[in-house]
């Protein structure tokens, strides 16, 4: 019996997964009528708005030009108005200490010749003190700021006067007390009176070198410049939003801020000019009227060293002391050689005078301390003194006067500031009105 074999069945093929049924299509929401888009839909710009706040930015920007800028004007006005002031006064403290150490030199210079004291030299004391008094007045009125220093100065001045009487009158009778009321009264200028006028010498330059200065006037520019930038930007802008690339309004203000910034920095530049000459005479009236001061000191203390008769070293010591500062302050001088000329020549004759002082030559040292002819010590410091004395003068009252002669520009100046930030405004207003007028 034979064996059959068969093949095995094929296997049948898995019946598939019947397909996904397609989702059913969203229906389309219909846009409604004269809506846009929201693919297309974008902010709407509000225009009229818009150029509303640009109106404000130009308006604003004009008028703080207008209130900033003549403010600052004004406190520039005020600045250089105390300069002036403060550098009168200054010359005006140095004179009264100067007429102070004028009348001791005057004084002492006097006593040596005994009781025939040369007129001439007593005028001239008197003068000197007549003077002082008169400026201490004027000095306290004009800054109030000095009154109680002054007033103290004052005080000692007349008791300076009443030592130097007694002095006289016993000098006259030939009484060896006459010459410690003296030395009492030239002491007590140096130790008491001196050091109230050095006081407000230095006060008043403070104060001087502080006012003399343009640095409120700068601010306008800076202002003017700003408010020029801010209508450049608002004139872009609007160019861009019209097809009229130039506006007439924003154009005009734009041109008077260029203007009044450009103009501005010319004036203050010029004035600026004029503001540091004028520091620089205040600077050499300081100098030279401290030179005279310590001359005069020094003449004073030339005969106070003969009136010492052998025991004045003191004196002498102060006299050095003074010749050093006198040089060292004319030194700063521009063409200060010709006061140091001068001076050179005093300093030979009071050479001589020590020289024979020193050598027991007493009587010809005090003849030519005392003396008026050519070659004495009186007409060899006369040229000097009256030199730094009219420079002081002159150059003081031309550093005030020029300060004071541009006030009326300082002044005008504020006005044109004040009515180029209004005229701004305006113009940059109605420029940007007629634009708004087309959306009305």
């Amino acid at each position: 019996m034979s064996q059959t074999s068969s093949a095995p069945a094929p296997a049948r093929p898995a019946p598939s997964a019947p397909p996904s049924p397609a989702p059913a299509p969203t229906p389309a929401v219909p846009t409604p009528l004269g809506a846009v888009p929201v693919e297309v839909a974008q902010p709407v710009t509000d225009t009229p708005a818009r150029l509303r706040r640009l109106r404000n930015v130009v308006v604003a920007s004009g008028l703080v030009l207008a209130v900033l800028g003549t403010t600052a004007m004004a406190l520039l006005t005020l600045t250089l108005r105390q300069a002036a002031n403060d550098v009168e006064q200054l010359v005006r403290v140095q004179t009264i200490e100067t007429d102070l150490l004028v009348a001791d030199a005057n004084a002492t210079n006097t006593f040596l010749v005994g009781g025939l004291e040369s007129p001439q030299r007593r005028a001239a004391y008197d003068d000197a003190l007549a003077e002082v008094a008169g400026l201490v007045s004027q000095a306290a009125q004009a800054q109030p700021a000095d009154a109680d220093a002054l007033a103290a100065l004052n005080a000692q001045v007349l008791d300076y006067a009443g030592l130097v009487e007694a002095a006289r009158a016993n000098n006259r009778q030939g009484l060896p007390v006459g010459a410690q009321y003296l030395r009492e009264a030239s002491n007590g200028l140096r130790t008491d009176a001196l050091p109230l006028a050095d006081a407000l010498v230095e006060a008043n330059t403070a104060r001087a070198a502080a006012s003399l200065s343009t640095g409120w006037g700068w601010v306008l520019p800076l202002l003017a410049l700003g408010a020029t930038a801010a209508f450049v930007v608002v004139q872009l802008r609007v160019a861009r939003q019209f097809k009229r690339r130039v506006n007439g309004g924003l154009l005009t203000g734009s041109i008077v801020l260029l203007g009044l910034s450009l103009a501005s920095v010319v004036a203050l530049a010029a004035l600026s000019v004029l503001v540091g000459t004028a520091r620089s005479d205040f600077e050499s009236v300081s100098d030279v009227g401290t030179a005279r001061v310590q001359a005069n000191l020094a003449k004073s203390s030339e005969s106070l060293t003969l009136i010492a008769r052998g025991s004045g070293g003191t004196y002498e010591q102060s006299w050095q002391a003074s010749d050093a500062t006198v040089r060292e302050r004319l030194s700063r001088v521009r063409d200060g050689s010709v006061f140091e000329g001068q001076w050179d020549g005093y300093t030979k004759v009071h050479t001589q005078i020590r020289s024979l002082d020193d050598g027991g030559s007493w009587d010809d040292a005090v003849g030519l301390a005392v003396g008026s002819e050519n070659g004495s010590s009186n007409a060899a410091f006369a040229p000097f003194d009256q030199s730094v004395a009219r420079f002081v003068a002159g150059t003081g009252t031309g550093a005030v006067n020029d300060l004071r002669g541009s006030h009326g520009g300082l002044l005008l100046g504020c006005v044109l500031t004040f009515l180029a930030g209004l005229g701004a405004a305006w113009a940059g207003s109605r420029g940007i009105a007629a634009r708004l007028r087309e959306y009305r």
